[in-house]
């Protein structure tokens, strides 16, 4: 399954790396050098900035009951945009005067590089670094860290061919049910039909109909995470939704330690929705758990759209929502 970017760079850089957010050798918030992208500067204040910040400011995640929460972060990101793979670690960590709420990201975007190895390889890399960075206790220790890193991945990228492929085995929807089960992804290609309407390969941007015109807003879905790490969830369900949205659209999947399940975003991610981070599944529930009252056209597309990604194809239209307008 191909993804369609390739970014020419100046340098022939294929990965950047940077740190930000909160570490014991800084009084405040801090970032590395290397936040040198579009993306990474977007990541940094749609997730870290807006989004974990206004929600700690909003005190949107102190109103949640304890059994409604998930404290703390613990949780890997994967990032399918226009311009690359972004991966990211957002980990538990604290300032110098010792202030714990804000998090430590260490984050990388790549350019033209498997996608099982940016999943994969990269993101543990990514991991490992903000765990060692953590412990560090001088600010020239973790900038120093993370400009190794930086430079040893690009070392390493030099080396691979240029490839933009996230596949490899039977294709995602069928390992989805395998792990989740019929009815449980029927009920999560259900939601995902229904809210991102105007995402789906074929459907057209600002396109009217008689009674409204279609909704390009990021949304939000709470899926199970199968796979058997939080990178491994996360190439799963880009391969899955490779089928359903049209290239451009940037998708999201963020997959917190505990595997207890994996929040998408698909389309540019809004500040708003960082509130899955720690919103447990009795604040959003997984739409394999809703009890949706699924029609039978709807089945039927459902049916048809696994059909179609068993064998391997990426369907051009969407013939449920094109040929149901008036």
């Amino acid at each position: 399954m191909k993804f369609g970017f390739k970014r020419k760079t100046g340098g022939g850089e294929r990965v950047w790396l940077c740190a930000l957010g909160k570490h014991p050798a800084w009084d405040d918030h801090f970032e590395s050098p290397g936040l040198d992208t579009d993306r990474l500067a977007q990541l940094r204040t749609t997730l870290y900035s807006e989004g974990i910040g206004g929600r700690i400011d909003s005190g949107a995640w102190e109103s949640l009951d304890p059994d409604e929460r998930l404290e703390g972060f613990a949780h890997s990101l994967v990032w399918r945009t226009p311009d690359g793979l972004v991966v990211a670690r957002i980990i538990d960590s604290s300032d110098g005067k010792g202030r714990k709420r804000y998090p430590l990201l260490v984050v990388a975007q790549s350019a033209g590089l498997p996608g099982a190895w940016v999943c994969g390889t990269l993101l543990d890399r990514v991991t490992q670094t903000a765990s060692r960075i953590r412990e560090m206790e001088s600010r020239d220790e973790v900038l120093g860290e993370v400009q190794l890193v930086r430079s040893e991945l690009r070392g390493e990228s030099q080396l691979m061919d240029e490839a933009s492929e996230l596949a490899g085995g039977e294709p995602a929807t069928a390992d989805l049910t395998a792990c989740a089960g019929g009815e449980a992804i029927e009920r999560v290609l259900y939601q995902c039909r229904r809210d991102m309407r105007g995402f789906l390969r074929g459907s057209r941007r600002g396109e009217k109909t008689s009674s409204r015109t279609i909704d390009i807003s990021a949304k939000h879905c709470r899926v199970p995470a199968c796979g058997r790490t939080p990178g491994e969830s996360g190439e799963l369900w880009l391969r899955a939704l490779d089928h359903l949205v049209g290239d451009t659209a940037p998708v999201m999947v963020i997959v917190p330690d505990s595997m207890a399940f994996a929040d998408l975003i698909v389309g540019e991610p809004e500040a708003s929705q960082v509130y899955c981070l720690q919103a447990g599944a009795r604040a959003l529930p997984l739409a394999s758990e809703i009890p949706f009252e699924i029609d039978a056209e709807s089945r039927g597309w459902v049916g048809a759209f696994l059909e179609e990604t068993r064998g391997g194809s990426a369907p051009d239209r969407d013939p449920g929502w094109v040929g149901s307008r008036r």
